[in-house]
């Protein structure tokens, strides 16, 4: 575990697409018998100090296992990225601040402690601001780990109208390259062979995926 890293854990998702009841969202969603809260948050706070999950104002969360800390979006609708930032305002209050914030979207329920490891060595690598996985050629920011003392180019990027992390970090490599350590599909194999840590679930179609696995996975298959 690292004392000097935190986890920040966007909640705030709807969940529309796959039909789930109002007011409850992702973090409500089950594999397994569990919900994905619960999955996520178990797994990044054996790596972690702090697990501070955002959630969307009025919702409704199912409760963990672990401890955590809920706060709420200060603008409700704004993306996951206002929800990092409000994430990281809460966390740097703490003396001292965490160095480092593992990112993780409540939708990943098969995130693996390894590929949490993997991303906080390479976040503290010298010189290095942010460890970005990339699989299948995208950048992989809601499964990534940054330095807390990006705050400042967040709120700036937000200010300026900007809302996507892939923007985010597109503009922080472009000023100053080696900031930005792309972690490859090959070196996130060695810990996730089947890169299963970035199967979002978005659809019923991908719920029902995720469901199989994790059955198999129980079965040990």
């Amino acid at each position: 575990m690292r004392l000097d890293a935190v986890a920040i854990v966007p909640a705030g998702g709807a969940a529309r697409r796959l039909g789930v009841q109002a007011g409850r969202g992702k973090a409500a969603v089950t594999c397994g018998g569990r919900t994905f809260l619960e999955l996520v948050c178990s797994t990044v706070a054996g790596e972690v100090s702090r697990v501070i999950v955002v959630a969307a104002p009025g919702g409704s969360l199912p409760e963990a296992s672990v401890a955590v800390e809920v706060i709420r979006d200060s603008a409700a609708g704004a993306g996951p990225l206002a929800a990092i930032r409000d994430g990281l305002v809460y966390a740097v209050v703490a003396t001292p601040p965490p160095r480092l914030a593992v990112l993780c979207s409540c939708d990943l329920p098969f995130v693996a402690p390894g590929v949490v490891r993997l991303l906080l060595e390479r976040a503290a690598a010298p010189g290095v601001r942010w460890a970005l996985p990339e699989v299948a050629g995208h950048p992989q920011p809601l499964l990534s780990v940054l330095a807390v003392d990006l705050l400042p180019e967040i709120e700036a990027f937000l200010a300026s109208g900007g809302r996507s992390l892939r923007g985010l970090a597109a503009t922080i490599a472009r000023d100053a390259p080696r900031a930005v350590a792309t972690v490859d599909a090959d070196e996130l194999r060695t810990v996730d062979p089947p890169l299963d840590s970035f199967r979002d679930v978005d659809t019923p179609e991908d719920l029902a995926v995720v469901e199989r696995l994790a059955a198999a996975r129980r079965r040990g298959g």
